[in-house]
Protein backbone atom coordinates (compact mmCIF):
# COMPACT_ATOMS: atom_id res chain seq x y z
CA UNK A 1 0.00 0.00 0.00
CA UNK A 2 0.82 3.57 -0.90
CA UNK A 3 2.50 5.20 2.30
CA UNK A 4 1.12 8.90 3.58
CA UNK A 5 5.09 10.35 3.96
CA UNK A 6 6.04 12.09 0.37
CA UNK A 7 9.21 13.90 -0.49
CA UNK A 8 9.92 16.21 -3.11
CA UNK A 9 11.39 15.84 -6.29
CA UNK A 10 12.35 18.86 -8.29
CA UNK A 11 14.16 18.76 -12.11
CA UNK A 12 15.43 21.85 -13.87
CA UNK A 13 17.18 22.85 -16.53
CA UNK A 14 20.05 25.71 -16.33
CA UNK A 15 22.22 26.26 -18.95
CA UNK A 16 22.90 24.66 -22.59
CA UNK A 17 25.63 22.15 -20.79
CA UNK A 18 27.46 21.11 -17.79
CA UNK A 19 30.91 20.14 -17.06
CA UNK A 20 30.35 16.87 -15.18
CA UNK A 21 33.97 16.17 -14.64
CA UNK A 22 34.20 19.51 -12.80
CA UNK A 23 31.53 19.17 -11.17
CA UNK A 24 32.01 15.57 -9.39
CA UNK A 25 36.22 17.42 -8.26
CA UNK A 26 34.04 20.27 -6.43
CA UNK A 27 31.65 18.31 -5.19
CA UNK A 28 33.90 15.78 -3.79
CA UNK A 29 36.03 18.71 -2.44
CA UNK A 30 33.35 19.62 -0.44
CA UNK A 31 32.69 16.14 1.37
CA UNK A 32 29.91 14.58 -0.74
CA UNK A 33 29.54 11.15 -2.28
CA UNK A 34 29.34 11.81 -5.92
CA UNK A 35 29.30 9.05 -8.67
CA UNK A 36 30.45 10.09 -12.00
CA UNK A 37 29.57 8.45 -15.48
CA UNK A 38 29.88 9.41 -18.93
CA UNK A 39 26.39 9.55 -18.74
CA UNK A 40 25.54 11.25 -15.42
CA UNK A 41 26.86 12.79 -12.29
CA UNK A 42 25.31 11.23 -9.29
CA UNK A 43 25.84 13.26 -6.01
CA UNK A 44 24.54 11.83 -2.64
CA UNK A 45 24.11 14.52 0.53
CA UNK A 46 25.23 13.09 3.95
CA UNK A 47 22.02 14.12 5.28
CA UNK A 48 20.26 12.45 2.73
CA UNK A 49 19.15 13.06 -0.70
CA UNK A 50 20.05 12.11 -4.28
CA UNK A 51 20.79 14.64 -7.22
CA UNK A 52 21.80 13.13 -10.93
CA UNK A 53 23.29 15.80 -13.25
CA UNK A 54 23.15 15.18 -16.94
CA UNK A 55 25.26 17.02 -19.70
CA UNK A 56 22.68 18.76 -21.37
CA UNK A 57 22.38 21.20 -18.48
CA UNK A 58 19.86 19.28 -16.91
CA UNK A 59 19.70 17.92 -13.02
CA UNK A 60 17.05 15.99 -10.95
CA UNK A 61 17.10 15.96 -7.49
CA UNK A 62 15.75 14.00 -4.96
CA UNK A 63 14.69 14.21 -1.94
CA UNK A 64 16.18 17.89 -1.12
CA UNK A 65 14.81 21.06 0.09
CA UNK A 66 14.08 24.46 -2.06
CA UNK A 67 16.54 25.55 0.19
CA UNK A 68 19.61 22.98 -0.73
CA UNK A 69 18.60 23.29 -4.46
CA UNK A 70 19.32 26.77 -4.16
CA UNK A 71 22.47 26.48 -2.39
CA UNK A 72 23.05 23.78 -5.52
CA UNK A 73 22.49 25.80 -8.42
CA UNK A 74 24.99 28.67 -7.12
CA UNK A 75 27.42 25.75 -7.04
CA UNK A 76 26.74 25.02 -10.79
CA UNK A 77 27.18 28.68 -12.13
CA UNK A 78 30.88 27.97 -12.80
CA UNK A 79 30.33 24.42 -14.66
CA UNK A 80 27.16 25.62 -16.75
CA UNK A 81 27.81 26.71 -20.54
CA UNK A 82 25.34 29.61 -21.93
CA UNK A 83 23.25 29.52 -18.87
CA UNK A 84 19.72 30.04 -19.33
CA UNK A 85 17.89 33.39 -19.17
CA UNK A 86 14.29 31.63 -17.83
CA UNK A 87 15.52 28.22 -15.91
CA UNK A 88 13.17 25.62 -16.59
CA UNK A 89 12.02 23.60 -13.56
CA UNK A 90 9.21 21.15 -12.32
CA UNK A 91 8.20 19.58 -9.02
CA UNK A 92 6.76 16.41 -8.34
CA UNK A 93 6.43 14.41 -4.77
CA UNK A 94 7.32 10.92 -4.47
CA UNK A 95 6.90 7.89 -1.93
CA UNK A 96 7.38 4.33 -1.25
CA UNK A 97 4.73 1.51 -2.28
CA UNK A 98 4.04 -1.73 -3.65
CA UNK A 99 5.02 -0.80 -7.13
CA UNK A 100 6.77 1.67 -9.61
CA UNK A 101 4.27 4.02 -11.71
CA UNK A 102 3.17 7.68 -11.71
CA UNK A 103 0.00 9.89 -11.78
CA UNK A 104 -1.58 12.94 -11.27
CA UNK A 105 -2.31 13.39 -7.35
CA UNK A 106 -5.69 15.82 -7.65
CA UNK A 107 -5.01 16.95 -3.87
CA UNK A 108 -1.08 17.65 -4.02
CA UNK A 109 -1.93 19.11 -7.59
CA UNK A 110 1.48 17.64 -9.30
CA UNK A 111 2.20 13.92 -10.31
CA UNK A 112 3.78 11.58 -7.95
CA UNK A 113 6.37 9.04 -8.44
CA UNK A 114 5.76 6.20 -6.55
CA UNK A 115 8.81 3.85 -6.24
CA UNK A 116 8.76 0.01 -5.39
CA UNK A 117 12.25 0.41 -3.25
CA UNK A 118 14.44 3.47 -2.19
CA UNK A 119 16.86 2.68 -4.72
CA UNK A 120 19.43 4.74 -6.52
CA UNK A 121 19.10 3.22 -10.00
CA UNK A 122 15.18 3.18 -9.68
CA UNK A 123 15.90 7.25 -9.08
CA UNK A 124 18.23 7.06 -11.97
CA UNK A 125 16.36 5.71 -14.36
CA UNK A 126 13.51 7.84 -13.92
CA UNK A 127 15.71 10.66 -13.72
CA UNK A 128 16.64 10.24 -17.41
CA UNK A 129 12.91 10.75 -18.12
CA UNK A 130 12.46 13.93 -15.90
CA UNK A 131 15.82 15.57 -17.10
CA UNK A 132 14.89 14.93 -20.83
CA UNK A 133 10.91 16.61 -20.45
CA UNK A 134 12.24 19.32 -19.09
CA UNK A 135 14.95 19.96 -21.34
CA UNK A 136 12.15 19.80 -24.21
CA UNK A 137 9.76 22.19 -21.91
CA UNK A 138 13.61 24.52 -22.38
CA UNK A 139 13.25 23.58 -26.50
CA UNK A 140 9.63 24.36 -26.52
CA UNK A 141 9.82 27.83 -24.57
CA UNK A 142 12.80 28.76 -26.81
CA UNK A 143 11.00 28.16 -30.23
CA UNK A 144 7.59 29.64 -28.86
CA UNK A 145 9.30 32.69 -28.28
CA UNK A 146 11.33 32.84 -31.94
CA UNK A 147 7.95 31.78 -33.68
CA UNK A 148 6.08 34.76 -31.50
CA UNK A 149 8.52 37.24 -32.26
CA UNK A 150 8.15 36.67 -35.87
CA UNK A 151 4.68 35.72 -36.01
CA UNK A 152 3.40 39.88 -37.27
CA UNK A 153 5.96 38.83 -40.48
CA UNK A 154 3.36 36.41 -42.77
CA UNK A 155 0.70 39.17 -41.95
CA UNK A 156 2.76 42.29 -43.50
CA UNK A 157 3.97 39.81 -46.39
CA UNK A 158 0.07 39.24 -47.10
CA UNK A 159 -1.32 42.99 -46.67
CA UNK A 160 1.80 44.94 -47.79
CA UNK A 161 3.74 42.41 -50.20
CA UNK A 162 6.83 42.67 -48.19
CA UNK A 163 7.84 43.17 -44.25
CA UNK A 164 8.86 46.40 -42.58
CA UNK A 165 12.19 45.50 -41.50
CA UNK A 166 15.28 46.36 -43.57
CA UNK A 167 17.59 44.05 -45.33
CA UNK A 168 19.85 44.17 -41.86
CA UNK A 169 16.71 43.60 -39.76
CA UNK A 170 15.74 40.69 -42.24
CA UNK A 171 19.25 39.09 -41.75
CA UNK A 172 19.49 39.35 -38.13
CA UNK A 173 15.82 37.75 -37.71
CA UNK A 174 17.46 35.16 -39.84
CA UNK A 175 20.25 34.68 -38.13
CA UNK A 176 18.21 34.11 -34.76
CA UNK A 177 16.31 31.32 -36.53
CA UNK A 178 18.53 29.98 -38.00
CA UNK A 179 20.74 29.79 -34.58
CA UNK A 180 17.43 28.65 -32.53
CA UNK A 181 16.52 25.57 -35.09
CA UNK A 182 20.32 24.82 -35.28
CA UNK A 183 20.58 24.29 -31.70
CA UNK A 184 17.17 22.27 -31.28
CA UNK A 185 18.76 19.85 -33.93
CA UNK A 186 21.96 19.77 -32.56
CA UNK A 187 20.70 18.80 -28.86
CA UNK A 188 17.48 16.60 -30.07
CA UNK A 189 19.66 13.37 -29.46
CA UNK A 190 19.12 14.10 -26.13
CA UNK A 191 15.60 13.31 -26.13
CA UNK A 192 16.21 9.63 -27.80
CA UNK A 193 16.72 6.45 -25.46
CA UNK A 194 19.79 7.06 -23.80
CA UNK A 195 22.47 4.47 -24.27
CA UNK A 196 22.86 3.77 -20.28
CA UNK A 197 19.84 1.22 -20.85
CA UNK A 198 21.94 -0.62 -23.65
CA UNK A 199 23.70 -1.54 -20.50
CA UNK A 200 21.03 -1.59 -18.49
CA UNK A 201 17.89 -3.17 -19.65
CA UNK A 202 16.71 -4.30 -16.72
CA UNK A 203 15.87 -0.23 -15.67
CA UNK A 204 14.70 0.26 -19.09
CA UNK A 205 11.14 -0.30 -18.27
CA UNK A 206 10.86 1.73 -16.05
CA UNK A 207 12.52 4.77 -18.24
CA UNK A 208 9.92 4.28 -21.27
CA UNK A 209 6.89 4.52 -18.26
CA UNK A 210 8.19 7.72 -16.82
CA UNK A 211 8.35 8.81 -20.66
CA UNK A 212 5.27 7.83 -21.22
CA UNK A 213 3.33 9.31 -18.48
CA UNK A 214 5.64 12.95 -19.56
CA UNK A 215 4.49 12.46 -23.13
CA UNK A 216 7.83 12.85 -23.94
CA UNK A 217 7.12 11.55 -27.88
CA UNK A 218 4.24 13.37 -28.66
CA UNK A 219 6.10 16.51 -27.41
CA UNK A 220 9.28 15.75 -29.35
CA UNK A 221 6.32 15.36 -32.34
CA UNK A 222 4.90 18.65 -31.80
CA UNK A 223 8.56 20.19 -31.84
CA UNK A 224 9.50 18.87 -35.10
CA UNK A 225 6.39 21.13 -36.05
CA UNK A 226 7.12 23.81 -34.44
CA UNK A 227 10.67 23.49 -36.16
CA UNK A 228 8.87 23.43 -39.31
CA UNK A 229 7.10 26.28 -38.84
CA UNK A 230 10.74 28.01 -38.10
CA UNK A 231 12.06 26.64 -41.52
CA UNK A 232 8.79 28.09 -43.38
CA UNK A 233 9.78 31.37 -41.80
CA UNK A 234 13.49 31.08 -43.02
CA UNK A 235 12.32 30.31 -46.31
CA UNK A 236 10.12 33.34 -46.77
CA UNK A 237 12.70 35.95 -45.28
CA UNK A 238 15.25 34.78 -47.31
CA UNK A 239 12.53 35.07 -50.67
CA UNK A 240 12.00 38.49 -48.84
CA UNK A 241 16.20 39.27 -49.19
CA UNK A 242 16.04 38.00 -52.48
CA UNK A 243 13.28 40.12 -54.23
CA UNK A 244 14.69 42.83 -52.77
CA UNK A 245 17.93 42.25 -54.15
CA UNK A 246 16.51 41.43 -57.68
CA UNK A 247 14.41 44.44 -57.26
CA UNK A 248 17.81 46.72 -56.18
CA UNK A 249 19.45 44.89 -59.41
CA UNK A 250 16.75 46.11 -61.74
CA UNK A 251 16.72 49.25 -60.40
CA UNK A 252 20.24 49.68 -61.39
CA UNK A 253 19.80 48.13 -64.64
CA UNK A 254 16.66 50.80 -65.62
CA UNK A 255 18.71 53.70 -64.06
CA UNK A 256 22.18 52.25 -66.48
CA UNK A 257 19.89 52.15 -69.37
CA UNK A 258 18.50 55.39 -68.89
CA UNK A 259 21.77 57.14 -68.00
CA UNK A 260 22.97 55.52 -71.44
CA UNK A 261 19.86 56.86 -73.39
CA UNK A 262 20.62 60.47 -71.87
CA UNK A 263 24.40 59.88 -73.46
CA UNK A 264 23.55 59.26 -76.93
CA UNK A 265 20.81 61.68 -77.49
CA UNK A 266 23.08 64.15 -76.03
CA UNK A 267 26.24 62.94 -78.43
CA UNK A 268 23.63 63.13 -80.70
CA UNK A 269 22.45 66.35 -80.28
CA UNK A 270 26.11 67.71 -80.42
CA UNK A 271 26.49 66.19 -83.67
Amino acid sequence: METESYENCYSYCTGASYDLIGLAAFFSNQGCSTRLSKYFLHLRFTGGGDVFFFSYGCFVSWGLSLSSIGELRVSLNDFTTDSLKKVEEDAFYYCLDDRTWMNSHETLQAAVIHLSADDVSLKLAISFALAQSIKLEAFEESILEVIKKNSKLPEEIVKRGMVSLNRRGIFKRMGEIFIARSSINISIEYLDTPEYFWANPNLEDYYVMSKKFMDLQPRVAALNQKLDVLHDLLDMLNSQVQHRHSSLLETVIIVLIGVEIVISLLQFHVV
